[in-house]
Protein backbone atom coordinates (compact mmCIF):
# COMPACT_ATOMS: atom_id res chain seq x y z
CA UNK A 1 0.00 0.00 0.00
CA UNK A 2 2.85 2.37 0.81
CA UNK A 3 4.43 1.95 -2.66
CA UNK A 4 1.13 2.82 -4.29
CA UNK A 5 0.82 5.87 -2.07
CA UNK A 6 4.34 7.02 -2.97
CA UNK A 7 3.66 6.62 -6.69
CA UNK A 8 0.50 8.70 -6.40
CA UNK A 9 2.34 11.34 -4.37
CA UNK A 10 5.13 11.56 -6.92
CA UNK A 11 2.67 12.10 -9.73
CA UNK A 12 0.71 14.63 -7.69
CA UNK A 13 3.62 16.81 -6.61
CA UNK A 14 5.89 16.33 -9.65
CA UNK A 15 5.34 19.92 -10.80
CA UNK A 16 5.68 21.51 -7.36
CA UNK A 17 8.73 23.55 -6.33
CA UNK A 18 9.45 24.39 -9.97
CA UNK A 19 9.95 27.98 -11.04
CA UNK A 20 9.03 29.40 -14.47
CA UNK A 21 11.96 29.62 -16.88
CA UNK A 22 12.59 30.50 -20.47
CA UNK A 23 13.93 27.97 -22.97
CA UNK A 24 17.42 29.49 -22.61
CA UNK A 25 17.57 29.43 -18.79
CA UNK A 26 18.39 26.58 -16.50
CA UNK A 27 15.47 25.45 -14.39
CA UNK A 28 15.91 26.38 -10.76
CA UNK A 29 15.13 22.81 -9.74
CA UNK A 30 18.05 21.57 -11.85
CA UNK A 31 20.43 23.40 -9.48
CA UNK A 32 21.38 21.81 -6.13
CA UNK A 33 19.29 23.14 -3.24
CA UNK A 34 17.39 25.28 -5.77
CA UNK A 35 20.41 27.58 -5.77
CA UNK A 36 19.96 28.51 -2.13
CA UNK A 37 21.17 30.51 -0.33
CA UNK A 38 22.65 32.47 -3.26
CA UNK A 39 19.27 32.54 -5.05
CA UNK A 40 16.50 33.70 -2.69
CA UNK A 41 13.37 31.55 -2.74
CA UNK A 42 10.31 33.64 -3.79
CA UNK A 43 7.22 33.56 -1.57
CA UNK A 44 5.08 31.62 -4.04
CA UNK A 45 7.63 28.82 -4.20
CA UNK A 46 8.03 28.82 -0.42
CA UNK A 47 4.28 28.21 -0.22
CA UNK A 48 4.55 25.43 -2.82
CA UNK A 49 7.39 23.91 -0.79
CA UNK A 50 5.24 23.86 2.34
CA UNK A 51 2.36 22.24 0.48
CA UNK A 52 4.70 19.64 -1.00
CA UNK A 53 6.18 18.79 2.39
CA UNK A 54 2.75 18.48 4.02
CA UNK A 55 1.48 16.22 1.24
CA UNK A 56 4.57 14.02 1.32
CA UNK A 57 4.48 13.64 5.11
CA UNK A 58 0.77 12.85 5.02
CA UNK A 59 1.50 9.97 2.66
CA UNK A 60 4.70 8.59 4.20
CA UNK A 61 4.49 9.54 7.86
CA UNK A 62 7.65 11.58 8.42
CA UNK A 63 9.88 13.99 6.56
CA UNK A 64 12.78 11.58 7.03
CA UNK A 65 10.93 8.70 5.38
CA UNK A 66 9.71 10.92 2.55
CA UNK A 67 13.22 12.27 1.94
CA UNK A 68 14.57 8.73 1.53
CA UNK A 69 11.73 7.85 -0.84
CA UNK A 70 12.35 10.85 -3.09
CA UNK A 71 16.08 10.15 -3.06
CA UNK A 72 15.35 6.62 -4.25
CA UNK A 73 13.41 8.08 -7.18
CA UNK A 74 16.41 10.27 -7.98
CA UNK A 75 18.62 7.19 -8.02
CA UNK A 76 16.37 5.57 -10.61
CA UNK A 77 16.65 8.60 -12.87
CA UNK A 78 20.42 8.75 -12.39
CA UNK A 79 20.75 5.12 -13.47
CA UNK A 80 18.87 6.05 -16.64
CA UNK A 81 21.31 8.95 -17.19
CA UNK A 82 18.51 11.49 -16.81
CA UNK A 83 20.52 14.01 -14.81
CA UNK A 84 17.90 16.76 -14.73
CA UNK A 85 15.13 14.56 -13.37
CA UNK A 86 17.57 13.02 -10.89
CA UNK A 87 18.52 16.48 -9.65
CA UNK A 88 14.86 17.43 -9.23
CA UNK A 89 14.22 14.42 -7.02
CA UNK A 90 17.39 15.03 -5.01
CA UNK A 91 16.26 18.61 -4.48
CA UNK A 92 12.91 17.44 -3.18
CA UNK A 93 14.66 14.94 -0.91
CA UNK A 94 16.81 17.79 0.40
CA UNK A 95 13.76 20.00 0.92
CA UNK A 96 12.12 17.29 2.98
CA UNK A 97 15.19 16.70 5.16
CA UNK A 98 18.26 18.94 4.80
CA UNK A 99 20.07 16.74 7.36
CA UNK A 100 19.78 13.64 5.19
CA UNK A 101 23.18 12.77 3.72
CA UNK A 102 21.63 11.20 0.62
CA UNK A 103 20.59 14.31 -1.35
CA UNK A 104 24.10 15.76 -1.06
CA UNK A 105 25.50 12.49 -2.38
CA UNK A 106 23.12 12.80 -5.30
CA UNK A 107 24.07 16.42 -5.89
CA UNK A 108 27.74 15.46 -5.93
CA UNK A 109 27.35 12.71 -8.51
CA UNK A 110 25.21 14.85 -10.82
CA UNK A 111 27.67 17.75 -10.63
CA UNK A 112 30.52 15.33 -11.35
CA UNK A 113 28.69 14.18 -14.47
CA UNK A 114 28.19 17.80 -15.46
CA UNK A 115 31.92 18.46 -15.18
CA UNK A 116 31.59 20.78 -12.17
CA UNK A 117 34.25 19.06 -10.14
CA UNK A 118 34.70 21.57 -7.31
CA UNK A 119 30.97 21.59 -6.59
CA UNK A 120 30.87 17.80 -6.77
CA UNK A 121 33.64 17.53 -4.18
CA UNK A 122 31.91 20.06 -1.92
CA UNK A 123 28.60 18.17 -1.90
CA UNK A 124 30.25 14.78 -1.45
CA UNK A 125 32.23 16.15 1.50
CA UNK A 126 28.97 17.45 3.00
CA UNK A 127 27.40 14.05 2.55
CA UNK A 128 30.37 12.37 4.21
CA UNK A 129 30.03 14.69 7.21
CA UNK A 130 26.34 13.78 7.60
CA UNK A 131 26.24 10.08 6.75
CA UNK A 132 24.89 7.87 9.50
CA UNK A 133 24.71 4.63 7.53
CA UNK A 134 27.88 2.59 7.97
CA UNK A 135 26.88 0.21 5.17
CA UNK A 136 26.71 3.05 2.64
CA UNK A 137 29.75 4.96 3.92
CA UNK A 138 32.32 3.08 1.84
CA UNK A 139 30.47 3.69 -1.43
CA UNK A 140 30.19 7.38 -0.66
CA UNK A 141 33.89 7.70 0.19
CA UNK A 142 34.86 5.86 -3.00
CA UNK A 143 32.76 8.34 -4.98
CA UNK A 144 34.57 11.18 -3.22
CA UNK A 145 37.91 9.62 -4.15
CA UNK A 146 36.77 9.44 -7.75
CA UNK A 147 35.79 13.11 -7.67
CA UNK A 148 39.27 14.02 -6.43
CA UNK A 149 40.82 11.87 -9.15
CA UNK A 150 38.73 13.38 -11.94
CA UNK A 151 39.53 16.86 -10.65
CA UNK A 152 43.24 15.95 -10.66
CA UNK A 153 43.05 14.77 -14.27
CA UNK A 154 41.35 18.01 -15.32
CA UNK A 155 43.87 20.18 -13.49
CA UNK A 156 46.84 18.23 -14.86
CA UNK A 157 45.69 18.95 -18.41
CA UNK A 158 46.10 22.67 -17.72
CA UNK A 159 49.82 22.13 -16.98
CA UNK A 160 49.22 22.72 -13.27
CA UNK A 161 51.23 19.65 -12.33
CA UNK A 162 51.62 20.49 -8.64
CA UNK A 163 47.89 21.07 -8.21
CA UNK A 164 47.12 17.87 -10.08
CA UNK A 165 49.48 15.95 -7.83
CA UNK A 166 47.77 17.41 -4.77
CA UNK A 167 44.36 16.21 -5.88
CA UNK A 168 45.72 12.79 -6.85
CA UNK A 169 47.20 12.53 -3.35
CA UNK A 170 43.76 13.35 -1.94
CA UNK A 171 42.25 10.68 -4.18
CA UNK A 172 44.74 8.06 -2.97
CA UNK A 173 44.15 8.99 0.65
CA UNK A 174 40.39 8.80 0.18
CA UNK A 175 40.42 5.44 -1.62
CA UNK A 176 42.66 4.08 1.13
CA UNK A 177 40.26 5.40 3.76
CA UNK A 178 37.33 3.70 2.05
CA UNK A 179 39.03 0.35 1.60
CA UNK A 180 40.27 0.32 5.18
CA UNK A 181 36.57 0.09 6.09
CA UNK A 182 36.07 -2.98 3.91
CA UNK A 183 38.93 -4.46 1.85
CA UNK A 184 36.42 -6.72 0.10
CA UNK A 185 34.72 -3.79 -1.63
CA UNK A 186 35.74 -4.60 -5.19
CA UNK A 187 34.45 -1.40 -6.76
CA UNK A 188 36.89 0.60 -4.63
CA UNK A 189 39.90 -1.34 -5.96
CA UNK A 190 38.45 -1.02 -9.49
CA UNK A 191 38.20 2.76 -9.26
CA UNK A 192 41.58 3.12 -7.61
CA UNK A 193 43.27 1.11 -10.37
CA UNK A 194 41.85 3.46 -12.99
CA UNK A 195 43.01 6.49 -11.02
CA UNK A 196 46.53 5.13 -10.57
CA UNK A 197 46.83 4.57 -14.30
CA UNK A 198 46.07 8.27 -14.83
CA UNK A 199 48.72 9.06 -12.24
CA UNK A 200 51.29 7.05 -14.16
CA UNK A 201 51.78 4.62 -11.27
CA UNK A 202 51.42 1.48 -13.34
CA UNK A 203 52.81 -0.97 -10.79
CA UNK A 204 50.27 0.14 -8.21
CA UNK A 205 47.55 0.14 -10.86
CA UNK A 206 48.25 -3.53 -11.57
CA UNK A 207 48.21 -4.29 -7.87
CA UNK A 208 44.74 -2.73 -7.58
CA UNK A 209 43.57 -4.59 -10.69
CA UNK A 210 44.53 -7.83 -8.99
CA UNK A 211 42.80 -6.80 -5.77
CA UNK A 212 39.64 -5.97 -7.72
CA UNK A 213 39.71 -9.34 -9.47
CA UNK A 214 40.23 -11.12 -6.15
CA UNK A 215 37.00 -9.51 -4.91
CA UNK A 216 35.09 -10.41 -8.09
CA UNK A 217 34.64 -6.79 -9.12
CA UNK A 218 33.14 -6.12 -12.52
CA UNK A 219 35.55 -6.76 -15.41
CA UNK A 220 37.87 -3.95 -16.43
CA UNK A 221 37.34 -2.50 -19.91
CA UNK A 222 39.61 -4.37 -22.35
CA UNK A 223 40.89 -1.04 -23.70
CA UNK A 224 42.03 -0.06 -20.21
CA UNK A 225 43.89 -3.32 -19.68
CA UNK A 226 45.56 -3.07 -23.11
CA UNK A 227 46.68 0.47 -22.36
CA UNK A 228 48.03 -0.55 -18.97
CA UNK A 229 49.80 -3.58 -20.52
CA UNK A 230 51.51 -1.26 -23.00
CA UNK A 231 52.80 0.90 -20.19
CA UNK A 232 53.89 -2.04 -18.07
CA UNK A 233 53.39 -5.79 -18.56
CA UNK A 234 51.18 -7.36 -15.92
CA UNK A 235 53.35 -8.66 -13.06
CA UNK A 236 53.22 -12.40 -12.48
CA UNK A 237 53.59 -13.35 -8.86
Amino acid sequence: MRKVTLKILLLTVMAWSFGPVSAQEQRIDDIPMYGQPAIPRPENLKKADEDFINEAVAGLGTREAASKAWFAQGEEFLQKRNLDFAMRRYNQAWLLNPNNYQPYWGFGRVMLERGKFDEAIDYLERSKALIDDQYQRIGLIVDLGTAYSVKAEAVSKTNAADEGARFFALANHTYNEALSLDPKYGNGWWRWAMSLYEQGDYAQAWEKVQQARAQNARPFPPAFLRALEQKMPEPRY
